[in-house]
């Protein structure tokens, strides 16, 4: 009976735990180190394939989704537990989608500009490349929807709420802070940046999680709405004088 309960429902010993502690932290440090090191050294180059910035850049999506993958076969988690089960019904992940989008249009038309005027300017001089360059924003688009729609939904969202959960104990407390706390995370992976970049990311991280928990624990509108919103990005820099 207990194994058909939500992952994080269930019971675990202090060793497991520890052991998903242990892989969340290793999971962030392995990011931020890769992170760091490819936007620092590489920032020119991360859309350059033949660039050691390409190579860290998916690297460290390997990296999330061989850990991802490592607890779901050690604890037995289900694809469910992972934000990924099928739609309760049609309707539900399309208001919720909808309403996603909505939101984050209205960060962008009331507060952006004011985090903007405050902080300054979000850093993505790493994405001129896409500047009239149709091949490049192609190929930035394939790896947006992979990396960033869907892996990050999957990783930022199911895995690490119900990790939190699981390590903070089984409450609605305990909701409030794995999706802040995610979404705190979040925010930091976007550093590089700029601290504009930082509180952006970290309010759609809120907004995204608080929708991965009304839609019943599911990703698929959030993974729609993120590549959706990234796809309006990229080619918006694209068409931008070169």
């Amino acid at each position: 009976m207990q194994a058909k309960l939500p992952a994080r429902l269930r019971r675990y010993s202090a060793d497991q735990k520890n052991f998903i502690g242990l892989c969340v932290m290793f999971l962030l440090a392995g990011y931020f180190i890769l992170n760091y090191i490819s936007h620092t050294f590489f920032s020119g180059e991360l859309l350059d394939r033949s660039s050691p910035g390409n190579w860290l850049y998916w690297l460290n999506s390997m990296l999330m989704a061989v850990v991802v993958y490592f607890n779901k076969k050690i604890f037995e988690w289900s694809w469910s537990d992972l934000g990924l089960a099928k739609p309760a019904n049609w309707w539900q992940p399309v208001l919720v989608g909808i309403g996603c989008f909505l939101s984050i249009l209205l960060y962008s038309a009331f507060i952006d500009p004011w985090v903007k005027e405050v902080w300054g300017e979000i850093n993505i001089s790493h994405l001129y490349i896409l500047k009239q360059n149709l091949p490049e924003l192609i190929s930035a688009l394939i790896a947006v929807w992979i990396t960033a729609a869907f892996l990050e939904e999957l990783v930022f969202r199911a895995f690490f709420i119900n990790s939190l959960e699981i390590l903070f104990g089984a409450g609605k407390l305990s909701v409030y802070a794995a999706v802040a706390i995610s979404a705190l995370i979040f925010g930091g992976i976007h550093a590089y940046q700029g601290v504009s970049g930082i509180i952006t990311t970290t309010i759609i991280g809120i907004i995204f999680g608080v929708a991965y928990i009304v839609n019943g624990r599911r990703i698929w509108p959030l993974i729609l709405v993120h590549g959706l919103v990234d796809t309006i990005s990229l080619v918006g820099i694209y068409n931008m004088a070169g």
